[in-house]
This record gives structure tokens, C-alpha cells and sequence, in this order.
């Protein structure tokens, strides 16, 4: 059966990224509360007009195809304005591609479930998911231009398309690329060595892939100025906890927990619980992995943005959906929580802030576990072969 895409799909997707372009746009305006319509994108534009190149000439703090891409929306866009519009234009168009492979994935004739008895065959009710946990979710409308995570976001959502399509081999490379631009994809490397664990020649050419293809981006910036390439990650060693993190409360209640104690803690839980899932749910579908996976970063890293929801969204439309409840839940909480904490930033270090989100950080953080538990329930036989 040919596929054909939803014809709502991609002119609804690009309604969205041109509100939540707007809303963020609003900070152009003179009198409109910053604090409110903050946005990285709009907020990079002093960086980007700087004389100069991004990692060479000036410090970024992104993966290079992301500060690359800054910059290059800079140079396209003359003016904070036009700097802005053309960024936003470029994460749209992101957005609907990214649509169009999510339609692509979950059309009648496959989808990320590799037996036939557990594929989503009714393309409309993919569809509806696709409506639901992707286009109309509230992290895609306030964050599809808040920051640049729909650049990876396209990367990581190719990389499964090739999986599905067994074409290991391009997944690794997209998965480098999404690396490369938000650094989460690495995440799901593992579970693509662990699918073709038994044909060790075939993990080898994965991992080659990877590499190379990570080296080969990466190499120019660090040849010619290795402090400002490296400066992405000396920054994420050194920063504190963001305020609207769960380890920032824990730090609040336990005052020896420096950013060195937090660095190590948090790399540690991340490491075992998902070499735990890697090793417990290693038979089973390898989007499920993957998923666990993004779950226990977002559950034990120190930082936690706002926009990082948006990386979840693909797999709540290539798996079995979460709750309605638990997911409403996890995205009202969050912007709750940002936009609670936003004042922080912008009108001072007021300790109240920080007391107003410390509920709606454990509510979003519940949610999390509750979807975490209930995705290692549900059984998802998959493309991991013996």
C-alpha cells in the first residue's frame, strides 16, 4: 500500500511553529514581560552578531552543528528581526520534515514494531497520535522555537526511520549527527550495538560510523582552537544544577551536595540503571530501550531545560501511548515550572521563585517514573534479534 500523509498533518504542523514563533516573538517588542516569551533562540542574537566564528573566534555552548547553525541563521538574517525570522522559518521547516518521517514510520505498511501480531497497522489512529503527543503537544507549541533541539530532534527521528528500515548503518550515521547537535542521541547507540549483538564485524561497522562521522565534524573546531570547541563540555562539568531541578532541591536539603558530589552522582545513576535496561529489556523492541533510556537522563541528569519534553514526543507516537493523564500532567508541570522559575532569571535571584516551582519539579519528576514504569511493563517485541 502507498503511503500517503495525512494532507492536515504538515500545514497544522507549520500553524503551530508559526504561534510558538510568534508568542517568542513577542520579545521584539518593547514593554512585552521578557520573562514571559524568553526564548534562546531570540536570546542568541548578541552572541551571533559578535564578531567572529563560533568556537574559533567565540565560545558556544552547543554541539557544533548547533552553533553552527546559530550562526548561520545570523548571517542569513541581518538584525535582530530578520536574525529571528529566519531562525524560526529553518526550526519550522525542521518540524514538518520531522513530521513527514514520524508519518512515514507509523504508515500501514510498518512501523518501529517489528512483529507483525504488535505493528500499528490503522493509519488513522497513528495519525491521531501523531496529533496528539507530537503536533499539538504544549512542549511543541511553546518550544518548537524556544531553543534548537528540533535540529537533533530530525537527526534522532531518521536514525529511527532507518532502523525500522534495518539500514543500521545510516541510523548510526544520523544518530552522529544528532550528537553532534544536542549531544542525547548518543544514548541510542547502545541499543542499536545491542540489536546486532551476535555479528560483531556488523557492530564494528556501526560504531565506525559513528565515530568517523562524529570525528569529522567535530575535528575542524578542534584543531584550530580546542579550548573553544571544548568549552560545550567544560561548561556542562562546571555548571550548578538548574534552579527547577530536582537536584537542586536536593541540594537545597542537603548542603554538602556540591556540583563535583552532583557530576558524579548523577552519572553514576544514569550508568547502572540503564546498563540495567539494556541487559533486563535487551529481547525487546529497540525503541523501547531507547526510550528507557531518554527517561533516566531526564530523570537523573543535573540539568533539566524546559524543551528537552520534546525529545519524548517521538516515542510516545512510535510506541504504545502514555496516559493521557500522565502525559498532561508531565507537560502542564513542566511549563509550570519554567515559567515560575523564569523570574528568577530575569528579576533577580528572589528565593521565592524557587519555592513556587519545588512542587510542580516533583510532580513533573513523578510523572517521569510513572511513564518510565509503565513503558517497562508493556511488552514490546522488537527488532532485537538473537
Amino acid at each position: 500500500m502507498p503511503f500517503k500523509l495525512n494532507s492536515y498533518l504538515l500545514p497544522t504542523i507549520i500553524l503551530i511553529g508559526l504561534v510558538s514563533a510568534a508568542f517568542h516573538g513577542l520579545g521584539l517588542i518593547k514593554g512585552v514581560p521578557w520573562h514571559i516569551v524568553f526564548s534562546d533562540v531570540l536570546g542568541f542574537y548578541d552572541r551571533v552578531s559578535a564578531p567572529g566564528f563560533p568556537y574559533i573566534d567565540k565560545l558556544m555552548e552547543y554541539p557544533v552543528i548547533t552553533g553552527v547553525f546559530i550562526q548561520l541563521m545570523g548571517i542569513i538574517g541581518k538584525g535582530r528581526t530578520a536574525y529571528y525570522f529566519w531562525g524560526s522559518a529553518f526550526l519550522i521547516a525542521l518540524a514538518v520534515a520531522a513530521t513527514y518521517i514520524l508519518g512515514k514510520i507509523t504508515a500501514p505498511f510498518g512501523g518501529l514494531m517489528a512483529s507483525p501480531s504488535a505493528q500499528l497497522r490503522t493509519s488513522p489512529e497513528n495519525q491521531k497520535k501523531i496529533f496528539t503527543f507530537w503536533i499539538f503537544a504544549p512542549s511543541m507549541i511553546f518550544f518548537a522555537v524556544y531553543n534548537w533541539d528540533l535540529l537533533a530532534l530530525l537527526f534522532t527521528v531518521t536514525a529511527f526511520y532507518f532502523m525500522q528500515k534495518e539500514k543500521n548503518g545510516w541510523a548510526s550515521f544520523f544518530l552522529a549527527l544528532g550528537f553532534a547537535s544536542k549531544f542525547f542521541p548518543i544514548i541510542y547507540l547502545a541499543p542499536l550495538l545491542l540489536k546486532n549483538y551476535s555479528n560483531v564485524l556488523k557492530n564494528i561497522r556501526i560504531a565506525g560510523i559513528f565515530i568517523v562521522t562524529a570525528v569529522v565534524v567535530n575535528l575542524p573546531f578542534a584543531l584550530l582552537n580546542f579550548n573553544g570547541w571544548s568549552y560545550f563540555f567544560i561548561l556542562n562539568s562546571l555548571r550548578d544544577s538548574n534552579p527547577d531541578n530536582i537536584w537542586t532541591i536536593g541540594r537545597f536539603l542537603f548542603r554538602g551536595l556540591d556540583v563535583p558530589a552532583i557530576n558524579t552522582l548523577s552519572l553514576l545513576l544514569f550508568a547502572f540503571s540503564y546498563l540495567w535496561v539494556l541487559i533486563k529489556y535487551s529481547r525487546e523492541n529497540i525503541l523501547k530501550l531507547c526510550f528507557l533510556g531518554t527517561l533516566l537522563f531526564l530523570l537523573t541528569n543535573k540539568v533539566f531545560s524546559p524543551q528537552y519534553l520534546l525529545w519524548l514526543l517521538p516515542f510516545f507516537v512510535l510506541l504504545p501511548a502514555p496516559k493521557l493523564s500522565w502525559f498532561y500532567t508531565l507537560e502542564f508541570s513542566n511549563l509550570a515550572s519554567l515559567f515560575l522559575i523564569l523570574p528568577w532569571f530575569f528579576l533577580g535571584h528572589d528565593i521565592k521563585y524557587f519555592y513556587y516551582t519545588i512542587p510542580f519539579v516533583l510532580i513533573r519528576h513523578a510523572a517521569l517514573i510513572a511513564i518510565f514504569t509503565t513503558a517497562a511493563k508493556t511488552k514490546m517485541p522488537g527488532l532485537i534479534r538473537k
